[in-house]
């Protein structure tokens, strides 16, 4: 709800308001979700399609890193979480969670995207595309930003783009979804 989050990147209040049930959403934060280390975060996703930059405070000081090199760390703890703003100015994008359920629920796949078109907005200046649950740690789809990066839009690009996002991915099998139906959605 935060003023410049509204107004700036948007989209990661909305990640963040599918976290949970009220009761974790009115009491948790955005370090506790990330830290918990599961690919399933809602907010990592789009914090990863964002460039984000982890803060980490341990025993040699503070230091900062990419959010694509965060996951599977110890010993330090997680201060802040910083994105530049050449990765948010002048793009927009969305959050999407699928889960069996509007609350109390972890994510079967989230995605998150976000664009900056040209002037003219006829060519994809810049698309960033990150999921959860799509692999081990929340992961970034690089084949699919090459095939959008610079193209003009259209309802063929769409399609590549989507067809793309398959080779970076690998979901797993889980009780909660097959990889199969992981792929499909």
């Amino acid at each position: 709800a935060h003023p410049l989050v509204q107004q700036h990147i948007p989209m990661l209040g909305y990640a963040v308001d599918q976290v949970g049930g009220p009761q974790i959403r009115n009491i948790g934060t955005i370090g506790g979700n990330t830290c918990n280390g599961v690919t399933s975060a809602d907010s990592a996703s789009t914090l990863f399609a964002w460039d984000a930059i982890v803060e980490l405070t341990g025993p040699e000081g503070i230091r900062r890193l990419p959010i694509s090199d965060f996951y599977i760390r110890a010993g330090e703890l997680q201060t802040a979480i910083l994105i530049p703003k050449e990765s948010y100015e002048n793009t927009f994008g969305h959050y999407i969670k699928y889960a069996m359920r509007n609350a109390m629920d972890i994510a079967t796949l989230g995605t998150s995207v976000n664009v900056r078109l040209s002037a003219d907005k006829r060519t994809v200046e810049r698309a960033r595309v990150a999921f959860g649950v799509a692999g081990p740690v929340p992961m970034r789809a690089p084949s699919a930003e090459a095939v959008a990066n610079g193209q003009p839009l259209s309802a063929d690009l769409a399609e590549r783009f989507a067809s793309a996002v398959q080779e970076d991915i690998n979901p797993r099998d889980s009780w909660r979804a097959a990889r199969d139906f992981r792929m499909h959605i």
